[in-house]
């Protein structure tokens, strides 16, 4: 098991990263120094610094941001940023996009991290290049060069004053994602797998490095137990979705092969990541139906907190499913 020690001196990358270490993803010593968010977050064209942070940061309030954005220190005579971008943690390349009109990340690399007990993947996107040698199935340490920080994009233009590391920290939802997006008749390609942006569920960078940095926790496993939960939801399926073969750190107790599987408890985060998993047997004596998905509890506070993205409407006449929380099920289960 990886335990995180973020290296707190100054600029961490390639051999001066420790092994196995949580590494700050780009040259800027700022967050390792305890300075204020201005000093290390790019803001959009608002200014507003909050605006490069994680959650219902934009549109005032209204639009979701998923990841981090982290500005550049260093540019060329031409004005374009020529900041190295690292990976966090040791792990594994799986994708690595570098035609810029391919995505609205532009060119953007993702390693998984499978020695971590949750698995989860980092993302890192809006690059000007991408590494010759950074492509699936290569290995990277902490602190190795990935790419250079850039400003591409497809559908829309980041200016060179804007050029930004857009970081992410998560999980995908389903391997038979394609299946899922085929059905939508969306128009265009699926150029990226299961590392598409819409297979794929993320937590707060910055948060999370905060408590790293404060030695509040050791892994991701144990930041996603901390979190509260937005609403905790029983869907009646006997499958064992791909989300819970690839993160099965997430469960709360194991699937017993002489117990019948009819249902799983799914603990859902305020932007809907599935949390925890809790399996539920026949022998439990539950009133359902294969295909019922039910809402068991939410965190009131916690939703009526949030602008935008709540896992759980709330209504004059009760609380239902979000309908984005209902779109994370289906991909989850298959549903049709």
């Amino acid at each position: 098991m990886l335990r995180f020690v973020l290296c707190l001196a100054g600029l961490v990358a390639g051999s001066t990263a420790a092994p196995g270490a949580l590494t700050w993803p780009t040259p800027n010593p700022a967050f390792q120094q305890g300075l204020p968010i201005e000093t290390f977050v790019q803001p959009t064209v608002s200014g507003r610094t909050e605006s490069g942070l994680f959650g219902c940061v934009r549109n005032g309030g209204a639009r979701f941001h998923e990841g981090l954005d982290l500005l550049a220190l260093e540019h060329d005579a031409r004005g374009e940023a020529t900041d190295a971008v690292y990976a966090i943690l040791p792990g594994r390349v799986v994708h690595a996009s570098s035609v810029a009109g391919h995505s609205s990340y532009g060119r953007y690399v993702v390693v998984v991290h499978e020695a971590e007990p949750a698995g989860f993947h980092s993302l890192y996107a809006h690059l000007a290049s991408v590494h010759p040698g950074i492509r699936p199935g290569v290995r990277v340490e902490a602190g190795q060069a990935l790419g250079v920080m850039g400003r591409s994009a497809a559908g829309y233009s980041i200016p060179k004053s804007r050029a930004h590391l857009h970081l992410e920290i998560g999980f995908r939802l389903t391997d038979a994602f394609q299946a899922w997006y085929d059905r939508q008749g969306f128009g265009s390609k699926n150029r990226h797998g299961v590392w598409n942006g819409i297979n794929l569920v993320s937590v707060d960078p910055l948060d999370f490095y905060r408590r790293v940095r404060a030695g509040e926790l050791g892994t991701l496993a144990e930041y996603l137990r901390r979190l509260p939960a937005a609403a905790r939801i029983r869907v009646f399926s006997a499958r064992i979705p791909d989300f819970m073969r690839n993160y099965p750190a997430l469960a709360t107790r194991p699937v017993d092969p002489a117990r019948e599987l009819v249902a799983w408890d799914i603990a859902f985060t305020e932007f809907g990541v599935p949390k925890e998993w809790t399996p539920r047997f026949a022998d439990e004596a539950l009133d359902g139906r294969p295909g019922d998905v039910r809402l068991l509890a939410y965190h009131r506070k916690l939703i009526e907190a949030q602008s935008c993205r709540r896992v759980v409407e709330l209504r004059a006449d009760g609380a239902a499913i979000g309908s984005g929380t209902l779109e994370i099920l289906r991909k989850l289960f298959d549903f049709r």
